[in-house]
């Protein structure tokens, strides 16, 4: 059942009604019942939020605060490689820096490679034009030409002739004859608006053509497309083998037609787009086929720079200074190269020199020929490569410093590239921006979510210790602390170590002889004084109490020899405070200190609330060091049994009677410390042979 303050107040019970409430009172009512529910969820949440709050400091002093520096710097580099590697990933699919990884790759083509033989150009270069008269040429060269050639097996006419010059030009019908009895011709044609399709299996299509005037293209073996595809850069990497010109008419790529005729596959079927690939088949057969990206356009994998292939000048051809039997049984492209004219000039990947297209379609010749086609790298390679560098980087890194993480990154970068050229060779063009991006960033992103940690940790430690030790001891636990974190953690451990307090006898009535500025500052030239002894000896000063101090050695930086440490402190303490008290000349202002010295094991770490935590040692140790400050004389050092077995081969020790001391049952030895046997302030009158046993 629900509880009835859980419900809105009912209008009545029994059988007699209840009379009406206005309609103001009755909205202050549900009103009221909202609120008091509203408060009820408010409270649980809090209560929620209180719960959920000490679970997770639970958690943190169970866990993270035991991670080790390797652990911590293990994790921080883990989430650094998550970040970067994401980062980069969004910055890819933001379609960000499409020129820079287009560019990035094209260190690896190859830019002195070997063409062979097969492939030959004749190049109507400048010395043909200065022979031959300006651009265009008339066509009795192409005739002379073309009877040059005729012991090759294909040659590529890469010269637009868009139409047949003056009405009844008289060379038209030598030209037409000659390219008829070679019957080896293949002749451009070209759209000039080539539209870029959208969906995987679509062709490239053209808009406004041109062609070879019709006489021409009827006589010439085959026509194929010139036209090329600009990357984001505007340099040339990719040539669609099949465009699609409309009404059901498909063109060729002219490096396609040209292999078909060197191939023998003219009278093959057209080629057609099969998935990734472009393929030429004649029925069911398949007769040659090239890797393609999803919409018919191979990757050409280029040679080498401009003027790799073998190249004739036209007018060397036509004077007969080149043997006709050099272009037997080849493929020779015929068109305009090395000439001072700017047209049909083309940016590509292996020089900042421009490729004349002649050679362009040379190049994707060759690819075809030769099966080297080049495929890109999908999107999951390249999502992979970042994912694994960014975390392989990042993870290492973390083990390392700055200068071998430098190390690591170039030697990582050297073997990325080892690796992105054999995949090259093997025929992928790999996406090599955001993999490098990915190593250097991380490299620079590790550095400096470390250089932060530990700067943070750095002033935490300082912070906590910074007071209570001296530079060297703050440096040193500094260090300390960024390999083991519990060090400045809440919490605590068992050490075994030395305390000293030490406290000034007669404080209380010389302070009623002096006013209070000049018992501040006699104070605190003495405590100066007894710091710089403590600090002297690498001591911990855990805290002021009063007029005196307690200090640890030992702890938080292990010490093998903490109990002469505190030995040689209290003896300097000694020494300092006879000086003091020498200068100021005043009898009324000499001090002497009772110090007490007790050797064990205790709890040292973080103690204290939520709110409040200290540095100190808590324990039985700790206790008996006090005990014995507070029997101590005036100007004497006590110490404990195992202080005592520490310190009796270093220090001139008389052992005193067994006192009883609050706290314990038995009686406790208590030694009395005279000096050191490597210094000259032993006590007057009192030899070695006066140590206690």
């Amino acid at each position: 059942m629900a509880d009835q303050d859980d419900l809105p107040p009912a209008e009545g019970a029994g059988d007699v009604p209840a009379p009406r409430t206005p309609w103001f009172d009755r909205g202050k009512q549900w009103l009221s019942w909202a609120a008091q529910r509203l408060d009820r969820v408010l409270r649980g949440l809090r209560g929620c939020k209180q719960r959920l709050s000490h679970m997770v400091h639970r958690l943190r002093q169970r866990t993270s605060w035991r991670l080790t520096r390797p652990q911590r710097r293990l994790g921080q580099a883990l989430l650094v490689g998550i970040g970067v590697a994401g980062a980069i990933l969004l910055v890819r699919w933001a379609g960000l820096f499409t020129s820079a990884q287009y560019r990035a790759a094209d260190y690896l083509y190859d830019r002195e490679g070997d063409p062979g033989t097969d492939i030959l150009i004749v190049a109507i270069d400048e010395e043909t034009l200065q022979a031959l008269g300006d651009w265009p040429l008339s066509f009795d060269p192409y005739v002379q030409l073309l009877e040059q050639l005729r012991d090759a097996r294909v040659v590529g006419f890469d010269v637009l002739l868009p139409d047949s010059g003056p009405e009844g030009n008289v060379q038209t019908p030598a030209l037409l004859d000659a390219a008829r009895r070679a019957g080896t011709v293949v002749v451009p044609i070209a759209t000039l608006e080539l539209i870029h399709p959208e969906f995987p299996g679509e062709l490239y299509s053209a808009g406004r053509t041109v062609r070879t005037f019709p006489a021409l293209l009827n006589v010439a073996a085959a026509a194929g497309s010139v036209n090329q595809v600009p990357d984001g850069d505007g340099t040339l990497r990719r040539v669609p083998l099949l465009v699609e010109a409309g009404g059901g008419e498909v063109w060729e790529a002219f490096a396609l037609r040209v292999l078909r005729l060197w191939l023998g596959l003219h009278a093959a079927s057209t080629a057609s787009l099969e998935g990734d690939r472009v393929v030429i088949a004649d029925g069911d057969e398949i007769k040659f086929q090239v890797r393609t990206d999803v919409h018919g356009a191979v990757l050409v994998n280029f040679v080498g720079r401009p003027n790799t292939f073998p190249t004739y000048s036209m007018i060397e051809v036509l004077e007969g200074r080149v043997p006709a039997s050099t272009f037997a049984d080849k493929i020779v492209l015929v068109g305009v190269m090395n000439a001072l004219t700017e047209m049909d000039l083309h940016q590509t990947p292996v020089s900042s020199h421009r490729m004349s297209g002649t050679e362009f379609q040379a190049n994707v010749i060759h690819t075809l020929l030769n099966h080297r086609p080049l495929v890109q790298e999908g999107e999951l390679g390249v999502t992979a490569a970042v994912v694994l560098l960014a975390l392989a980087s990042a993870l290492a890194l973390s083990q390392l410093g700055a200068a071998l993480g430098a190390v690591l990154t170039v030697l990582l970068a050297l073997g990325y590239f080892v690796f992105t050229s054999a995949r090259f060779s093997a025929g992928v063009l790999p996406n090599v921006l955001f993999p490098y991006a990915t190593i250097f960033i991380t490299y620079a992103a590790v550095t400096a979510a470390r250089f932060a940690s530990e700067r943070v940790e750095r002033g935490r430690v300082t912070d906590v210790f910074g007071r209570f030790v001296s530079p060297r001891v703050r440096n040193a636990i500094v260090a300390l602390a960024l390999e083991d974190p519990g060090l400045v953690r809440p919490g605590g451990r068992q050490m075994e170590l030395s305390v000293l307090f030490a406290d000034i006898r007669g404080f209380t009535t010389i302070s009623e002889n002096l006013p209070p500025q000049e018992v501040v500052g006699v104070l605190n030239q003495y405590l100066d004084s007894m710091e710089e002894e403590v600090f002297r000896q690498g001591g911990t000063l855990d805290k002021y109490t009063g007029d005196g101090m307690m200090v640890l050695f030992g702890a938080p930086l292990e010490q093998a020899d903490h109990a002469e440490r505190a030995v040689r402190a209290a003896l300097g303490m000694r020494r300092a405070a006879a000086e003091v008290s020498g200068c100021l000349g005043a009898a009324n202002c000499s001090f002497a200190y009772g110090i007490g010295i007790a050797t064990g094991t205790a709890v040292v770490g973080h103690i204290g609330s939520q709110r409040r935590l200290d540095y100190t040692a808590i324990g039985d140790t700790v206790n008996l060091a006090s005990r014995l400050e507070g029997i101590a004389p005036p100007g004497t050092i006590l110490v404990n049994q195992t202080t005592y077995e520490a310190v009796r081969e270093v220090a001139f020790v008389k052992g005193l009677d067994p006192v009883v001391v609050k706290g314990k049952v038995e009686l406790v030895p208590v030694y009395e410390v005279l000096g050191m046997r490597d210094e000259n302030d032993a006590v007057r009158g009192k030899e070695p042979a006066d140590e206690g046993a």
